[in-house]
């Protein structure tokens, strides 16, 4: 059994940055009918909205609060 080199998240982010750098979709690198030609062009053409949204993190997410308090205590000094 063989393991892949790279996973499709990976594959997806490789499209994506040729997409922001301009590339055409027929520069994808993995040969056409691959899982990884395809998850390529995923990233290629995937939205802006959606590529933004992957990119940051959930904002109804809560943060959560760091273990020492709220910060606003000044360093001793």
């Amino acid at each position: 059994m063989s393991f892949p080199d790279r996973s499709p998240a990976a594959v997806s982010v490789e499209g994506r940055h040729a997409f922001d750098r301009g590339d055409p979709i027929e520069a994808n690198p993995y040969p056409e009918g691959s899982d990884d030609h395809a998850a390529w062009k995923r990233g290629w053409q995937m939205p802006d909205g959606e590529r933004a949204e992957a990119s940051m993190p959930d904002a109804a997410q809560p943060l959560p609060e760091h273990p020492g308090g709220g910060g606003s205590e000044t360093a001793p000094g």
